[in-house]
């Protein structure tokens, strides 16, 4: 089975009060949601764990409430009680999660402000002189293409964004390794980056709608 990706569109959540939905958490969860100092934040954290549990419970065909997101030990997140393993994300205006009976890692980002200062630092020598030649919407696009990429192969392999993955050519490793990367571009602007095992890396996504969530999540 391929990796399924579902993404959404988080502008019509940002209208609705939170507070309403966090009896959809645990305690602990919900402490750690709140936590979060902007309200934005906590509505981008809250919308991925809730669109997560929705596309789950209609895959396997469960009640929404008997779904339940654990993590790891390293913080990946991972399904109570079921096989099925996921990964999620959000950035400003999207928020995504993948899902399959394998690995995988998604990633997705739309700000590049502070690119041009960091790009050095956090890429492998031949990306960052390729990123050098690039202007505008080119830089941007790239940018955001390899540093998702990126972020998605550490979330795949549960170990995080080390100095020696940030300084990898990441799409070299994974020409020559049996781990791929694909990225999927959105009309916002945000780029979608899923790691998985080649044979298993999704051709399309799909995205949630905004008004099936809330039914779903209805008192």
């Amino acid at each position: 089975m391929k990796i399924e990706i579902y993404l959404l569109k988080l502008a019509p959540m940002f209208n609705l009060p939170y507070e309403n939905y966090l009896k959809h958490f645990s305690e602990a969860r919900k402490q750690k949601i709140l936590s979060y100092k902007h309200d934005s934040d906590r509505i981008r954290t809250l919308w991925a764990e809730l669109l997560t549990r929705f596309v789950v419970a209609k895959k396997i065909s469960r009640p929404i409430e008997d779904i339940s997101i654990e993590r790891d030990a390293n913080g990946k997140p991972k399904i109570a009680k079921n096989p099925l393993q996921i990964s999620i994300s959000h950035c400003k205006s999207v928020c995504a999660c993948s899902l399959g009976e394998i690995s995988s890692g998604i990633d997705v980002e739309e700000d590049f402000s502070a690119a041009i200062d960091v790009s050095k630092a956090f890429f492998a020598p031949n990306e960052y002189f390729l990123l050098k030649k690039l202007r505008g919407n080119d830089f941007a696009r790239k940018f955001l293409s390899l540093w998702t990429l990126k972020e998605s192969f550490a979330k795949f392999s549960g170990v995080g964004l080390s100095e020696e993955l940030l300084r990898t050519d990441i799409e070299q490793f994974f020409a020559e390794n049996i781990i791929g990367g694909r990225n999927f571009y959105l009309s916002e602007g945000a780029v979608v980056g899923i790691c998985t095992e080649k044979a298993f890396l999704p051709e399309k996504i799909t995205f949630a709608d905004p008004k099936l969530l809330l039914d779903a999540y209805k008192s």
